[in-house]
């Protein structure tokens, strides 16, 4: 029952994780040198989170598709 709840909430939680990089880069990037830090910052993460926790949408992803197969049968 409890891995069937983190399993369904691991796609939300991604999700909530990669919009808190980008918000907290965005912050920093601000605070440390104004608009153009803000910027390189929020660049900065989105690349981060692309690389990093990218693999892990696929993964979802690919585990939202054998799910779809398994229906279909």
């Amino acid at each position: 029952m409890l891995s069937k709840i983190i399993v369904g909430a691991y796609a939300t939680l991604i999700e909530i994780s990669l919009w808190l990089i980008l918000l907290v880069a965005l912050v920093g990037g601000w605070e440390a040198d104004g608009f153009s830090g803000a910027i390189v910052a929020l660049i900065g993460a989105f690349i981060f989170g692309a690389m990093f926790m990218g693999a892990f949408l696929v993964l979802e992803d690919i585990r939202k598709s054998v799910k779809a197969i398994e229906n279909r049968k």
